[in-house]
């Protein structure tokens, strides 16, 4: 796995929260060209939370073919998100991996303070992000009537709660939350812990309130 991704300069006030540019790769406008695809996103988001995996095990969980998956990796191959994996390939299934922990995007990178075209890209891909975001939420709530037996004492919760808070009180409350919720990361492919622990998803959004009557 590659140390250092080529990431750019930081911004004045540093990556967003939980980002290490030593190990993640961050995501800026003009690196979005190629990437912003719907499949592509999703392949590169379960190879980052799942660990390596061949066409055919992707295409099973995105439900598209193993020619579909294929087509795409290649494409993040030569973007450099993906890569083989030597040590899982055996000569006929061909396992792919990404050459770093995981990744973040930022519009602030002042290597890249974008154009109208790198700027949409961001917004796309931001776009699909919080499509991937709702589809989780959303299959877990379609799968409550599954659950009637536990949803007095399961821990899964959904909340909203206004604040007022200054841009560097945002950084800081984003930084604080990060910092709890890294204490709980899995490394990808890991195996179960074998103690009750069960793989859960951490969703957090920090955003104005647009809805806000002027």
């Amino acid at each position: 796995m590659a140390a250092n991704p080529g990431n750019p300069t930081p911004p004045p006030g540093g990556w967003p929260a939980g980002i290490d540019p030593a190990r993640d790769l961050i995501l800026t406008p003009r690196r979005l060209r190629g990437l912003v695809h719907p499949i592509r996103v999703r392949l590169l988001n379960l190879l980052e939370s799942d660990g390596p995996a061949t066409a055919s095990q992707l295409g099973r969980r995105i439900g598209e073919s193993s020619g579909t998956t294929s087509y795409h990796l290649r494409i993040l191959a030569e973007l450099g998100f993906v890569e083989d994996d030597p040590e899982q390939g055996n000569g006929r299934d061909r396992f792919w991996r990404t050459p770093y922990r995981r990744s973040g995007f930022s519009f602030r990178s002042p290597d890249d303070p974008g154009d109208d075209e790198t700027i949409g890209l961001g917004i796309q891909y931001v776009r699909l992000s919080v499509d991937a975001a709702n589809r989780r939420a959303m299959s877990f709530v379609d799968s409550l009537p599954s659950r009637v037996e536990e949803l007095h004492t399961m821990p899964w919760t959904f909340s909203e709660i206004s604040i007022e808070v200054t841009p560097e009180e945002a950084r800081a409350l984003s930084a604080e939350v990060t910092a709890v919720v890294h204490r709980h990361l899995r490394a990808a492919g890991a195996p179960p812990r074998g103690d009750g622990a069960e793989r859960a998803v951490f969703q957090f959004q920090l955003l104005p309130d647009e809805e806000v009557t002027p």
